[in-house]
């Protein structure tokens, strides 16, 4: 199963108000989901469950083979061994078991799905719980979810895109008369079987309109939903969504079917939603002139920005579509008769005053202010950042996927990448003694593996122009440490990637010694237009603020551009986590993980007056910790790089950890201080901020002022105390 969103129960432990910074990471603090277990033995992040359960069993079930997960726990392939079937098991990792919100939310994906019994709807086979686990048991599904049909096969013709809708259509009015709505209808929850049925799965995030209690699974407001696909209704309050929003998550997945991405496909996460709720879709005339229009007509329907001018039920689409099915002369694998009659859209009724609109417009106006201002805030993936490789089905970072698990067992890819082992006694050709040897044989969109459970020494290294993936072996937990004296000089990296695209997993990278002197060692560091991407990645740079390094140094030209992913990740020690130099623009995406340093998390420095706009960095932070000792962010420039960095960044559910004194966000350089005012653009949704109440200071040639949270036109969750600063691991 899918779940686009990491829910966060938390409720932290009080501790003293004035604990002091620490410069490591504490992983029983429930707030964030790390890779590592916790202080306690439990396990916080799905891959750990997976690691910990694969080839256990919970009841009669043997967890054959973990597959994915995220936010509410683990998949795995499983064996009922009552009845000798595969079967697909859910388990709910023991932290979030702890968790009353989330315990409730997964026992009713259970008795929602429980409630269908339709032959295009994955079914519940069971529930329980065994010591101390909570799991689910789903239908085993053979085949290949519509996400990764189209990407293999292409975008649909208009018979089998008209066909495989009405299925999908059909499973959500069986939903609709049992009072459950899917909430999070997308490509990957469709799985398309060897016969050409689809079969819609994940439950996960279905409500029962009439549960007692309901209300308390959504009065956080928390957005669910997958931003490409969410209706404009759900994204406001989830607890508006019926069928109707599912619906609409049916156009965009049709749009998707027919074009091959989604009709809002660029851009962040904020840039997506208010697409979502302004924008009309592209013209699928324009871009599939073989499309019917009478299908476009129906399409668009479906993607009305009013649930009042949609489709009311499935059935009345299910009507449309057979008989424009019938009068095209399309043959359907199953066909419906046409049993409603299409509604027409009622007529607007006289606006009505509801008091949640105001605030809420209120913020979208905020919102689109600061971020459709710029024309060329979309966002593009980097080519190299699309190809990622991992082992195994697909599994899109930081989401729960058991649709993943519904591969056909003898689908392989057309060209699966080399796999290099880098292990303590090499044996094979594609056995490597160290990373660096490794990298340097492996070719363009290879995987590099650490078999090696023992910490481990290796020397610098560079990827230059090429995609590697470098991960964990199973069962492994690899400590990779760098800096060996002489091994890295001053402002030296252990590993460089040049023009290329480096994807980590699974892996603690560590500084082997505390650097002397006036040097900044960078764990990573990116050159050029590249891309890193982390998924369960620690990083360990100890030492003071001063002289501790960074984990990830970014190095541009103007013209250059980079993207950073970081799933599940934490930093640890007292390096600042990014350090900008040069001109270019960075785009970064964070979900979950947390940050624990002395220092900063971002420290960016001016550029040249010859490198066009500047340094330009773009945040997108999701459910994360960071505790920084010296502030969130600090943005420089100086006579020698006047031209001072940009930062617009989008905190959403987020909490921010600063002591009294120092500013989350600082501002510094030789400008008159009023023209540091536009520099940044801080959006908040739901974050929480403990410490200091300053939020920004601004530093300039002739003068200081100081920024506080009360002062903001966002009321913003800010308190004075620091409940518990994460201790030393």
């Amino acid at each position: 199963m899918e779940a686009s969103s990491r829910v966060s129960g938390d409720t932290p432990a009080p501790v003293r108000a004035d604990a002091p910074p620490a410069a490591s990471v504490a992983t029983g603090d429930a707030t964030v989901i790390s890779g590592k277990p916790s202080a306690t033995g439990r396990p916080a992040a799905t891959a750990e469950i997976g690691r910990l359960l694969q080839g256990h069993f919970l009841g009669p079930y043997r967890l054959d083979e973990f597959v994915g997960g995220g936010g509410m726990g683990a998949v795995f392939r499983a064996l009922d061994t009552t009845l000798d079937r595969v079967v697909a098991v859910k388990v709910l990792s023991r932290q979030q078991s702890n968790d009353e919100d989330m315990l409730k939310r997964f026992r009713n994906e259970a008795q929602s799905a429980a409630r269908l019994d339709h032959e295009n709807i994955g079914r519940v086979h069971a529930v329980g719980s065994d010591d101390g686990w909570h799991y689910i048991v789903f239908e085993f599904i053979e085949g290949t979810n519509l996400r990764d049909v189209v990407t293999n096969e292409g975008p649909f013709d208009v018979a089998r895109a008209i066909d495989v809708t009405i299925q999908v259509a059909d499973a959500l009015e069986h939903a609709s008369e049992r009072d459950v709505v899917h909430r999070d209808i997308k490509p990957s929850n469709i799985i398309i079987t060897p016969t050409g049925r689809a079969r819609v799965v994940d439950m996960g995030l279905a409500r029962l309109h009439h549960m007692a209690g309901d209300q308390d699974l959504t009065v956080s407001g928390m957005t669910l939903g997958t931003f490409d696909y969410i209706s404009p209704e759900q994204a406001r309050d989830p607890r508006s969504a019926d069928v109707r929003s599912d619906l609409y998550s049916l156009g965009c997945t049709v749009f998707f079917m027919l074009v091959g991405r989604p009709p809002f496909a660029n851009g962040t996460m904020v840039q997506k939603l208010l697409q979502h709720q302004q924008d009309p879709p592209p013209s699928m005339e324009a871009l599939r002139p073989d499309v019917p229009k009478r299908f476009g007509q129906i399409l668009g329907r479906l993607m009305e920005k009013d649930p009042k001018d949609r489709y009311q039920r499935p059935a009345d689409l299910v009507a449309d579509l057979t008989t424009m099915a019938d009068d095209l002369g399309i043959e359907l694998s199953s066909p419906r008769p046409a049993t409603a009659a299409v509604v027409e859209p009622a007529s607007r009724p006289s606006p009505v005053h509801l008091p949640w609109l105001i605030p809420l417009l209120g913020l979208a106006a905020v919102v689109g202010g600061l971020w459709l201002r710029s024309a060329s805030m979309a966002t593009q993936r980097l080519d190299a950042a699309a190809s990622v490789t991992s082992r195994g089905p697909a599994v899109e970072p930081g989401m729960d996927d058991t649709a993943s698990i519904q591969q056909d067992a003898g689908t392989t890819a057309a060209s699966s990448p080399r796999i290099w082992r880098v292990v303590d006694a090499p044996a094979v050709d594609d056995d490597c003694g160290t990373v660096g040897e490794a990298v340097r044989q492996a070719s363009d969109g290879d995987v590099i593996e650490i078999a090696c459970a023992e910490p481990r020494d290796d020397g610098p290294f560079t990827i230059d122009g090429k995609r590697l993936t470098i991960r964990a072996a199973d069962g492994v937990e690899p400590i990779l440490r760098f800096g060996e004296a002489g091994a890295m000089q001053r402002d030296g990296s252990m590993c460089t990637v040049v023009a290329g695209t480096l994807e980590l997993q699974g892996l603690t990278l560590r500084s082997a010694f505390l650097p002397a002197g006036s040097g900044r060692p960078a764990l990573v560091c990116l050159r050029g237009s590249s891309a890193l991407g982390c998924e369960g990645v620690t990083f360990v740079m100890p030492g003071e603020p001063a002289a501790a390094g960074v984990c990830v140094r970014s190095e541009m030209g103007s013209d250059d551009r980079q993207e950073i992913h970081m799933d599940d990740t934490r930093a640890e020690g007292g390096a600042a986590f990014l350090e900008l130099k040069g001109g270019g623009r960075i785009d970064l995406f964070w979900s979950g993980g947390r940050v624990v340093t002395q220092g900063r998390f971002l420290l960016a420095e001016g550029s040249l007056r010859t490198a066009g706009n500047g340094t330009s960095i773009r945040m997108t932070l999701e459910d994360g910790l960071f505790a920084c000792g010296d502030g969130f962010a600090c943005l420089l420039d100086s006579p020698s790089l006047p031209l001072a960095p940009r930062l617009q960044a989008f905190a959403k559910e987020c909490r921010f950890l600063v002591p009294e004194g120092r500013p989350v966000l600082e501002q510094s350089g030789m400008g008159d201080p009023e023209s540091y005012r536009p520099a940044i653009e801080w959006i908040d949704a739901a974050s929480r901020y403990e410490g200091s109440g300053v939020l920004r200071q601004i530093d300039g040639a002739a003068e200081r002022f100081e920024i506080d949270f009360g002062s903001q036109p966002q009321p913003m969750n800010h308190t004075p105390r620091i409940d518990d600063w994460p201790d030393e691991e």
